[in-house]
């Protein structure tokens, strides 16, 4: 086959899989699943090889992420079942003081934003944000659009939500790194998208059905900070220290300890035991112990199953020699290897609107790229993560989650939450390209 061929079939493949997902509105699992079939026969995969490729492409992406994205799914619901997401956001805005209020907002988020999905902490919180926009006499355009931008990077670049998660098991990247470099890159990508929306001055009014409910009123049923903060923290901890004591003590005794209790299973499972701290006697109850379970394995079914999907269309890709000819092909054009996921996972967020799918399913193409494209499996996630969150606009749930709960109307939304969300996505990607280039990454 030659490399027009190739490469003109996984370029139809691609965008066939993005109609498929953003107009006719079929479900990302499906859609993938097609994908993968059509790449397959496109490749002149054998007809009785295709489900084989497809199962052994599915099994080996999920089986390493499977239970921390369950496990990270129940963290994430005892934190917005509890209050400690309130908690935190209140307490950090008494920190910073009501002149800085919107920095607040921004912190607060980017650290609920590791374990709870970016729409969920609008929810959680958009009642105390809606008051402090009006003790502060300032915009629900610029505290709403700050906001949403603040877990939505975190969500792109920081386990353990399931887009980061899944991209370091199908690029094959230790998660310590990823929190640490993800963390490197995300900070800085809010500070500057934070930094834009407080410039953001046109008049919104909070809805007053979140000034009646005022939640500062019921503050002292809310648990402690430090409780609030430990369940988040103490995963983080073992899965960066188990990196660092097997570098420090290798083959020794607290060295394999730490490679059980800091994997990221053994972690997380740790943050949600200790989690049970913030239920108070409700811990023992069927609703902590069985219904929160339950509604979190459905929330985490849809990106487990779509992981797996991925992995299915990265081994038609890797089996095929796809990689090879996209490799040859950016070493003979001196085209910058790192803009590759940048781009590929900005196209698939402001297609479908989805910045986790953006960072699963670039991924997964990516992956088998990398020795062609020139850059390392971590730059690649980075890259992923950052270009995934470029334009948030009409076609995605957070948008509009943010937009009418902050009372904003769509051309706001657009100045507010579409373009804060690409000044994140492009001070990320010029951190990664920078770490990339400097060799230190």
């Amino acid at each position: 086959m030659s490399t027009i061929y190739v490469l003109s079939v996984l370029a139809i493949v691609i965008i066939a899989m993005i109609f498929l997902i953003s107009v006719v509105n079929l479900h990302p699992v499906i859609s993938l699943l097609f994908a993968a079939i059509a790449l397959g026969i496109g490749l002149k995969v054998p007809w009785e090889d295709l489900e084989g490729v497809i199962n052994s492409g599915f099994a080996s992406t999920i089986e390493d992420v499977a239970i921390v994205i369950v496990l990270g799914s129940i963290l994430g619901k005892v934190l917005e079942e509890t209050g400690a997401a309130r908690k935190l956001t209140n307490s950090t805005v008494k920190l910073v003081g009501e002149k800085r209020v919107i920095w607040a907002i921004g912190i607060s988020s980017l650290i609920l934003g590791i374990p709870i999905f970016a729409d969920t902490v609008v929810i959680l919180l958009i009642p105390v944000v809606s008051v402090l926009a009006q003790k502060t006499k300032k915009s629900m355009i610029s505290y709403g659009s700050a906001l949403y931008v603040g877990a939505l990077v975190t969500s792109s670049l920081i386990p353990p939500t399931p887009g980061p998660i899944a991209a370091a098991s199908l690029l094959n990247v230790p998660l310590s790194e990823v929190i640490i470099w993800g963390t490197v890159v995300a900070v800085p990508s809010v500070l500057a998208a934070v930094a834009y929306c407080n410039t953001l001055k046109e008049e919104v009014q909070p809805k007053e059905e979140y000034l009646i409910s005022n939640n500062d009123d019921n503050q002292e049923k809310l648990p402690k900070l430090t409780s609030s903060l430990a369940p988040i923290f103490l995963p983080l901890v073992l899965i960066v220290g188990n990196t660092v004591i097997n570098a420090l003590y290798p083959d020794s005794f607290i060295a394999n300890f730490f490679a059980f209790i800091g994997s990221p299973l053994a972690a997380l499972l740790s943050g949600c035991i200790l989690s049970l701290i913030l239920t108070g006697q409700k811990w023992k109850s069927k609703t902590v112990l069985n219904d929160w379970v339950e509604s979190s394995l459905g929330a985490a079914a849809m990106p487990i199953v779509v992981t797996g999907m991925g992995g299915a269309l990265a081994e038609f890709i890797k089996q095929t020699g796809v990689a090879d000819n996209i490799g040859s092909i950016v070493g003979d054009t001196n085209f910058p290897g790192i803009l590759i996921p940048i781009i590929i996972a900005a196209l698939i967020h402001i297609i479908t609107g989805s910045n986790t799918l953006g960072v699963m399913t670039t991924a997964a193409l990516v992956a088998p790229m990398l020795n062609g494209l020139g850059i390392s499996p971590l730059v690649a996630l980075l890259g992923c993560g950052a270009g995934a969150l470029m334009f948030k606009h009409t076609n995605s749930s957070g948008f509009w989650v943010t937009v009418s709960l902050s009372n904003m109307n769509v051309k706001q939304g657009i100045k507010g939450v579409s373009v804060s969300s690409t000044i994140a996505g492009f001070v990320g990607a010029i951190i990664t390209s920078i770490l990339h280039y400097s060799g230190i990454i």
